[in-house]
């Protein structure tokens, strides 16, 4: 009895879904699309904002750059334990432009 009680409760860890994080960024100007999917996440936006939920703990610049590709010049981008810093929004910005 013991055993099947263990041997469940390590399938339900196993099995547990992973915890996606709430990410938002925002442009400089609107973005053309509603609704865009970039990085295996679909991104809803309204007018300059835009957010959505991925299997990540942290904001990196190489997601940034991937989404500045698709809606333009990126001002902030942060999730609700991190963001990237000044620094890395220029380098960010100047992706855009590529």
């Amino acid at each position: 009895m013991l055993r099947s009680a263990i041997l469940g409760a390590a399938f339900l860890g196993l099995a547990a879904p992973a915890f996606a994080s709430s990410f938002t960024f925002e442009t400089a100007k609107p973005v053309d699309e509603a609704r865009f999917a970039v990085i295996g996440t679909v991104w809803t936006c309204e007018d300059t904002v835009c957010k959505g939920d991925m299997d990540r703990k942290k904001v990196t610049l190489r997601d940034c750059k991937k989404l500045a590709k698709k809606a333009g010049e990126i001002t902030s981008f942060k999730n609700d334990k991190d963001e990237l810093s000044a620094e890395e929004i220029e380098a960010c910005k100047a992706s855009a432009r590529d």
